[in-house]
Formats: C-alpha cells, sequence, structure tokens
C-alpha cells in the first residue's frame, strides 16, 4: 500500500495559472524543506515551467494518438485522458516509489476533461483515496471583471467542487496584474453577495442573464461557496502563505510547516 500523503489537486479553467502555481508551490514547499513531488497530468502540454517528478508524457504521446486515430486536438486530449486512467496503477507504482509527503498534481487545461469525464473523476478518486487530499480552484481574473462572469465562475468552481468531491480552496489568480479598482470591486463582492447584486442591477433593467446571475448568487450564498476565496500571485507570491494556511487548516496542524 501506497505511503500516505498530502495530494494537493490544481484545478481552474484553461489560463488561470494552474502550472505557475504549482511551480510556485513545490519553490515554498523546498524551502521548507518538506518532502513534495509534482505529478504533471497535462498529456498535451508543450513546456513547463518545473520538472515534473512524474509526468504523464512519458506514458501518453499525444501526437501519436493524434496521428493515429486522426483526431483532432481535442479530440486527442480526450483519448489521452482516457488512456491515462487505464495507466494509474503505474503512476500510483511511481508515487510509491518516490514516497512524497505531499503531491503537486498539474491537471490539464481543460477543466471539463479532468472534472466532468469519468476517467478524470476516477484518477482523482484514486489519487486521493490513499492521502488526504485538497485542491485549489484557480480563477482567472479576466474571466471575473463583471458581476456576471463573477457569478459565473463561482458557480462552476461549485460545480467542479461536487464533480469531485475534494476539499476546495477558491483563488482569484494573477493577483498582480488587477488593477486597484478591480481589485476593490472583487474584494466587495467576495465579502458581500448583496454588494454583488447591486452591482448586476446597476447595468440596467433587469434581464434574463441578469436575473439569472442575481439566483446563481442566491444559491453561492447558501452553500458559503465564497467563503476564503483569496487572490494570490504565482509571481510575485502574494497571499501564497494565506493559501499555505488554509491548505494547513484542511489538513489539520502542521508545525513543520514553521519550522
Amino acid at each position: 500500500m501506497t505511503k500516505r500523503y498530502y495530494p494537493i489537486f490544481m484545478l481552474g479553467t484553461a489560463g488561470s495559472g494552474k502550472t505557475v502555481l504549482t511551480r510556485t508551490l513545490y519553490d515554498w514547499f523546498n524551502e521548507k524543506k518538506l518532502n513534495v513531488a509534482t505529478l504533471n497530468l497535462d498529456a498535451g502540454v508543450r513546456r513547463l515551467p518545473y520538472n515534473p517528478d512524474i509526468d504523464v508524457r512519458d506514458i501518453v504521446n499525444i501526437d501519436h494518438l493524434t496521428d493515429k486515430l486522426e483526431l483532432g486536438p481535442n479530440g486527442a486530449m480526450i483519448a489521452s485522458m482516457d488512456l491515462i486512467a487505464t495507466k494509474i496503477d503505474d503512476i500510483r507504482s511511481e508515487i510509491e516509489y518516490i514516497e512524497p509527503e505531499y503531491l503537486l498534481i498539474d491537471t490539464p487545461g481543460q477543466i471539463e476533461l479532468f472534472a466532468y469525464r469519468s476517467s478524470g473523476r476516477l484518477i482523482s478518486s484514486i489519487l486521493a483515496e490513499e492521502g488526504q487530499p485538497a485542491s485549489i480552484f484557480l480563477i482567472d481574473p479576466s474571466l471575473v471583471l463583471r458581476p456576471e462572469g463573477f457569478s459565473s465562475i463561482l458557480l462552476l468552481s461549485m460545480s467542479v467542487n461536487f464533480q469531485l468531491s475534494l476539499p476546495q480552496i477558491t483563488t482569484i489568480s494573477k493577483a498582480d496584474i488587477i488593477e486597484k479598482e478591480q481589485m476593490e470591486s472583487l474584494e466587495s463582492w467576495i465579502d458581500s453577495p448583496e454588494t454583488l447584486v447591486s452591482s448586476i442591477q446597476s447595468y440596467g433593467q433587469i434581464n434574463m442573464s441578469q436575473q439569472l446571475g442575481i439566483s446563481m448568487i442566491e444559491l453561492l450564498d447558501q452553500f458559503k461557496s465564497t467563503g476564503d476565496l483569496i487572490p494570490v500571485s504565482a509571481n510575485t507570491g502574494y497571499n501564497i502563505d494565506t493559501l499555505i494556511a488554509l491548505l494547513e487548516r484542511e489538513w489539520g496542524v502542521r508545525d513543520d510547516f514553521y519550522e
């Protein structure tokens, strides 16, 4: 049986910064002299800013799949995810060989491949079952500057949480590129769903999309899905310590973080 470890799943839409945050968290754990490893689950990625300890590109050749099965890019990614699921025992064996205490799991850019297909859910459940898992859902700030977009992405994060059943921390990534006024609006929406409703209503006459946005906010508030939503920057390190503290809370007290 694999030694118990702490798997951390990086989740979010394409371009939300999952891979860069993986690198930043890897550096943080290394600086603390903690036993950490990385697992890349994206068979289609061309370059990574870190050297993965376990890499599905060693198992699945996306170009070979594209040529052999005559698939387009999206079809090849779907096929690769299904193939990775059949090789999950090999991945578990590599984890067992490395014996990390913390495993950073960089998921595919397309969130639907991982969260909504049976192969992705199988992979996540198997990787989580012998550890104490947590997940970080990254929100691309460019998608949430309008109140309707903000509520929609939060609903997506709640849907992913429902699909994968993993303890989840939701963050707004790339905080270093968000302008001050935009950040103030985001923070007010985070702190007060009523402010978010008012922002939607301020666009004028309530239309169908605005009414839908208000209904989504009510749903999010009911399930407390805006709790612990924090802005972070993997490039500058902004709020990374806060993010670690939230992970610590999911796992219980981890004194070795601060030794």
